[in-house]
């Protein structure tokens, strides 16, 4: 029993370390290829851990031969799943191939047919050719319009260029099933307005009563005073002239 114990370590122990081996063999394989086509993955660690599921997922010859097409069809930067899917035994299905091939078309296409206009707008314009630009599939082009419209193509940079790509496959992954998808079950319908009908002249009961005007008072013209007589001028006089005393007598004592 022990000695089969020892026996199993041992094996475990010769597998780890001709795992680690090769782990560093591809490890500076892909220090090598990024020193060739550039674009090094800048995050700590991440060359190893690329070469630790590469030695998982295949043999050095699919390894290299992965690398040779990604160095042969790929647009930088190249990352981990550029290789795996140009392993031989675990291609790139057909739809996203097709998808790949389409992305490549479309960027060559806005590169070259894309232009701004007098407006800012981003449209597809001959400008000076004499022929006219190529039809692109409805498939394309709804694909362009879902992730980002042509100005993000005509004004991609390096840096965009990973994020588009995903969007773009996304997108044209997506289109059939969108496609099918009847725009009359995203919408809702509109109330509807209820008339109300008015009643029937024949049908009320009677004359409709008119409405009482509102009642008007009578106008009442104001009386005209009387002249006054001799003996109310003189009353009126006198007390005019004690007034005038008074006030005179208030001033002398400010």
């Amino acid at each position: 029993m022990e000695s089969r114990a020892l026996g199993r370590l041992s094996n475990e122990n010769s597998r780890s370390c001709a795992t680690k081996e090769r782990s560093e063999s591809l490890l500076a394989k892909l220090a090598r290829f990024y020193s060739v086509v550039g674009s090094r993955p800048d995050e700590p660690g991440a060359l190893a851990l690329m070469s630790q599921i590469l030695a998982q997922s295949g043999s050095d010859e699919q390894i290299d031969g992965a690398l040779t097409r990604c160095a042969r069809e790929c647009r930088y930067p190249i990352r981990l799943p550029d290789i795996l899917q140009r392993m031989e035994g675990q291609e790139v299905p057909q739809l996203e191939a097709e998808g790949r091939k389409a992305w490549e078309v479309a960027v060559a296409f806005a590169e070259k047919w894309v232009r701004s206009d007098v407006n800012g707008s981003y449209v597809i314009d001959r400008g000076v050719r004499s022929s006219e630009p190529p039809k692109l599939t409805q498939r394309v082009l709804d694909s362009v319009r879902r992730s980002g419209g042509w100005r993000a193509y005509k004004c991609m940079t390096h840096e965009d260029y990973p994020f588009l790509q995903r969007r773009f496959l996304e997108e044209y992954a997506a289109w059939a099933a969108i496609e099918e998808v009847s725009a009359a079950k995203l919408l809702t319908e509109a109330p509807r307005l209820q008339l109300v009908a008015k009643p029937d002249a024949h049908e009320t009961k009677g004359p409709t009563p008119r409405a009482k005007p509102a009642e008007v008072p009578p106008f009442k013209p104001k009386p005209i005073p009387s002249p006054l007589t001799d003996v109310q001028l003189r009353d009126r006089r006198a007390m005019l002239r004690q007034q005038a005393e008074l006030l005179a007598a208030k001033k002398t004592r400010l």
